[in-house]
């Protein structure tokens, strides 16, 4: 009698009974598909019935198995699906971040890791190409659909920042490794990407018109895009198209041939071509430049294979220029070029012909430095300490290199000490991962004799007395070890936090006391991961969450009372970091002070200032592109919060606080002098091309120094000219604007000292606007005012 279906395999048969039902009755497939979608994103779901989920998607969208189904249930189900993707292609970061979420707010979580595999994300790669494309269509013709729009956008994002890497595989040993793995994933990402750059660009079809397609041949793409789109911007999804297609030509610039890429790309590109003017030069740039005798070897790849990749993508660069050739596909400017480029690689493949390519001698190719590891297994093989560490392959001499030789513990520890120097970090850092990895893999092994070694090694001393082959006396210590602590681990938990510390120490003697046998080896076996879960992309409400709590804390530190400490009857309010006991600092204190020389009261303006200004600077204010992509607008929103801060602090106290805002506006004015005079020099000569500020605009501090002048303005007293020089004579930067809004001042018959005063002192002390302030004077003078008429002859006969 077959045993009773397990929980999972009875919610798939169910999940199958309801799919048969829709096909039988397709009037109740969408209502069907809608009441699936949660099940498969519940976090406490089963992974066999997330992958019943994905199949049932993919059948829906890729293979048609409701032909019934009509074009706006199509789009309906595709908005629908939305919520899903984004959870399940991100499976393991959002199951993590749900169950920390649950255990900060005290309650008991029974969500276990997953990770997807291979074939269930290449689908989910293909289901979201076909839902970008229907969606991307909706929101175009539905304006206001701000929610699905961030949805859209959250799922396109999320599938690009993984087109390098090998997700949902683990990252391997070497960067090198990670390229030439999960080839297949990488291709549906590929078409994925493509697929969001030609809708995302305007498309103009060059030569004959494409058969089919719809839209002229062309497809669908900005061009049907209403102009005035308050969502879908012109000028940011062509900016956003490009930057997307450098990505995807990086492939290129890699010092190895990765053969499938490579070909893959050059498919894909002859749609830019035909459709794309305007990516049609960094594309044939990145052509003309590759040149497979210039890679190197790979060392995942053979020579033969690396001679046959040399050889297949010579010859896929060959029929693309002579397809683009014949079709007058290739703008003037590339012709000669091309045309040479095809000639060498034509000569090339003519002299291979004639030969063996196997057996053609290549004297100077070139391997790619190996930086990986040749012994990068997390598994432990044998249990000893020389196998937990070795990273080097098992034939390498220095394996039997013996250190305690060395009797000179001295002279060790200076080599160890300058190892350390010279490693890499990162490199260090994998290193030790392995170890750890292999460290809990010993741990988890089990204690009795190991049969795969037993049968390797019959032939040895000491086989069948017991005794595990390939251990030492120092493996059954640490058995013990790890006996003992899993032991007490139970006992603990038994007793609870409550009980007396005296009582567990004798409850764990006791229970070390008893005999084997007792001990349940698989006891944690099936307790959940209790591990510290990768950080998660935050939304962007989330962002603005957490840095409305950052601004927060830096004006609590600000409002504070000076934390007073004595030293030797003196007090300072300064905390200087250096350490005045130490007559030679140590390390830390001095990297404290190349980071910054003393933390005293008012430095968190200057952090502070430097987070808005540096920190979240976008890619469109450092390329002069005045409409922004939805991120830039996010960084942009989050960065005026900062500022908006600080002029709320401002206006709380003018009087206290005008050296605060004099330092945020000079940060503000520097930091946009410093990148738009380094985007001019950029797309000059610099040798012989000079910026000077005046060329340089800065609307962020007008904008921001303008709102610190009307709000001065509004609380000033008669009584504080000072401060009102001092913020006039400080600021970085004046314009006309910011200086006919004194003329207020001097029609105010309490404050109009205050106004003359500084047009005088500005006038004589800072000559770039002493032009504007004669101007102002004079159109005081013309005043019906008596007052101001005379005071205003007074001030231009000084000047």
């Amino acid at each position: 009698m077959s045993a009773s279906p397990q929980p999972a395999d009875l919610v798939v048969s169910q999940l199958n009974t309801a799919k048969q039902l829709t096909i039988s009755q397709p009037e109740i497939f969408v209502t069907v598909y809608k009441q699936i979608l949660p099940i498969i994103n519940n976090p406490n779901q089963v992974y066999p019935v997330r992958q019943w989920g994905v199949h049932f998607m993919y059948d829906t969208f890729i293979n048609n198995i409701n032909s019934s189904l009509k074009s706006n249930e199509r789009v309906e189900l595709a908005i629908d699906s939305l919520d899903a993707l984004i959870f399940l292609i991100d499976l393991p970061t959002n199951l993590q971040h749900q169950h920390q979420q649950l255990q900060q707010q005290g309650q008991q979580s029974k969500i276990q890791t997953q990770h997807l595999d291979v074939d269930t994300f290449r689908q989910l790669i293909d289901i979201s190409t076909i839902v970008y494309k229907l969606v991307f269509r909706y929101v175009s013709e539905n304006d206001n659909c701000n929610q699905i729009w961030s949805k859209l956008t959250e799922l396109k994002n999320s599938l690009v920042n993984k087109f390098q890497t090998p997700y949902p595989l683990e990252k391997a040993d070497s960067d090198e490794n990670d390229l030439k793995r999960n080839i297949g994933t990488k291709l549906d990402l590929l078409k994925f990407l493509m697929t969001v750059i030609d809708f995302q660009s305007k498309t103009q079809i060059i030569g004959e018109p494409i058969n089919g397609g719809g839209n002229g041949g062309g497809g669908y793409s900005l061009n049907n895009v209403r102009p005035d789109h308050s969502l879908i911007k012109y000028q940011n999804m062509e900016y956003e198209a490009s930057t997307l297609f450098s990505l995807v030509l990086k492939v290129f610039s890699l010092d190895i041939i990765i053969p499938p890429l490579v070909t893959a790309t050059l498919n894909h590109s002859v749609t830019i071509l035909k459709k794309k003017p305007q990516l049609i030069t960094p594309l044939l740039k990145a052509i003309e430049n590759y040149d497979t005798n210039s890679k190197l070897q790979s060392n995942y790849q053979s020579l033969e294979s690396y001679k046959l990749a040399k050889k297949y993508v010579d010859r896929s660069i060959r029929i693309l220029i002579s397809f683009a050739k014949k079709a007058g596909l290739i703008p003037s400017a590339f012709k000669s070029v091309l045309e040479q480029k095809m000639n060498l690689l034509l000569d090339r493949g003519n002299e291979l012909r004639k030969m063996n390519i196997f057996n053609k001698e290549e004297p100077n190719v070139r391997k790619r430095k190996f930086e990986g590891f040749y012994s990068a297994s997390k598994k432990i093989k044998v249990l000893d300490y020389a196998h937990l560490y070795t990273l080097l392959g098992s034939n390498d001499p220095l394996n039997k290199f013996d250190i305690s030789a060395i009797a000179n513990s001295g002279m060790v520890a200076t080599m160890v000490l300058n190892a350390l120097r010279k490693a890499s970090v990162q490199r260090l850092t994998k290193a030790l991962e392995i170890v750890g990895e292999r460290y809990k893999d010993a741990v988890s092994k089990p204690i009795h004799p190991v049969v795969s070694i037993k049968r390797e090694t019959d032939s040895l001393e000491g086989f069948g007395t017991g005794k595990r082959v390939g251990t030492t006396v120092e493996d059954g210590v640490e058995e013990e070890g790890r006996k003992k602590i899993k032991r007490e681990k139970k006992e603990y938990d038994k007793k609870g936090n409550g009980a007396d510390e005296e009582d567990e120490e004798d409850a764990f003697d006791d229970d070390f006391d008893e005999e084997e046998d007792g001990f349940d080896e698989d006891e944690f076996k099936d307790e959940p991961l209790f591990s510290l879960p990768p950080p998660k992309d935050l939304s962007f409400e989330d962002k603005k969450i957490h840095l409305s709590i950052i601004i927060d804390n830096f004006f609590k530190l600000a409002k504070a009372p000076p934390v007073m400490t004595k030293n030797n009857g003196i007090s300072k309010e300064t905390l200087q970091l250096k350490s005045q006991g130490e007559e030679e600092p140590s390390i830390s204190e001095q990297l404290k002070e190349v980071a910054i020389k003393s933390f005293n009261k008012d430095t968190w303006v200057l952090l502070l200032t430097r987070l808005a200004t540096r920190g979240m600077r976008t890619k469109a204010e450092e390329d002069g592109v005045l409409e922004k992509s939805p991120d830039d607008e996010n960084r942009s929103e989050m960065s005026n919060m900062i500022r908006d801060a600080l002029f709320n602090y401002f206006v709380e106290n003018i009087h206290s606080r005008v050296d605060v805002v004099i330092e945020w506006l000079s940060e503000e004015w520097f930091s946009e002098q410093v990148f738009q005079q380094d985007r001019l020099l950029s797309k000059t000569d610099k040798t012989v091309f000079q910026v000077s500020t005046n060329e340089v605009s800065t609307p962020i501090y007008d904008k921001w120094a303008n709102k610190v002048l009307d709000a001065t303005i509004n609380y000033i007293e008669p009584s504080d000219k000072k401060i009102f020089i001092r913020l006039l004579s400080d600021l970085p930067a004046l314009n006309k604007e910011m200086l006919h809004k004194i003329k207020s001042l001097c029609y105010d018959p309490a404050r109009s000292n205050i106004g003359f005063l500084a047009l005088q002192f500005l006038a004589m002390y800072r000559p770039p606007v002493k032009e504007i302030c004669i101007d102002i004077l004079k159109e005081l003078k013309e005043s019906d005012q008596e007052d101001l008429k005379e005071e205003a002859e007074k001030k231009l006969a000084r000047l």
